[in-house]
């Protein structure tokens, strides 16, 4: 089970991350290292790795982790470009939305899928999948969280 405390420490991390693209490039390094450091922490209490396995997995973490916040940075702009224009969206532009959103859909799962045959080299499968879970887990719980906040469109 993923502890409570842990996830709001790192919702607070991702939020505070979203608006990372008008920030200086100083700050938002630092907020993106206290994001990974949370999510590190998390996925440490929830892995049990030995300590082969845990030199093989980190490594391929931190790469999981720097292309994964690459697809968070577009999910963010999409999520800015909306909060501009929800009041007046038109077709062409829920078009676009909709399209990049599938677009970024695919990118995560193309990130997943490629670090999940190589986390495979390593570790034992089921303990690949236990990673898989834990990343889905904060994923789902942080598509909840934006979800909340985000408007339907009108």
């Amino acid at each position: 089970m993923i502890k409570g405390k842990k996830i709001v420490v790192f919702l607070l991390c991702i939020a505070i991350s979203l608006p990372a693209l008008a920030w200086a490039d100083e700050a938002a390094q630092l907020r993106k290292k206290i994001m990974f450091d949370q999510k590190k922490l998390i996925v440490m209490e929830n892995m049990e790795f030995t300590a082969d396995e845990g030199t093989f997995f980190w490594p391929v973490f931190d790469e999981i982790q720097n292309e994964l916040f690459e697809t968070d940075q577009r999910a963010a702009k999409l999520i800015v470009a909306y909060a501009s224009a929800y009041q007046t969206l038109t077709d062409d532009q829920a078009a676009k939305i909709v399209a990049e959103f599938f677009d970024i859909q695919k990118s995560r799962t193309a990130v997943l899928e490629k670090y999940m045959q190589k986390l495979s080299k390593g570790l034992p499968v089921k303990k690949v999948f236990r990673y898989l879970q834990v990343e889905n887990k904060l994923e789902s719980i942080a598509r909840y969280e934006l979800a909340k906040e985000i408007p339907l469109a009108q």
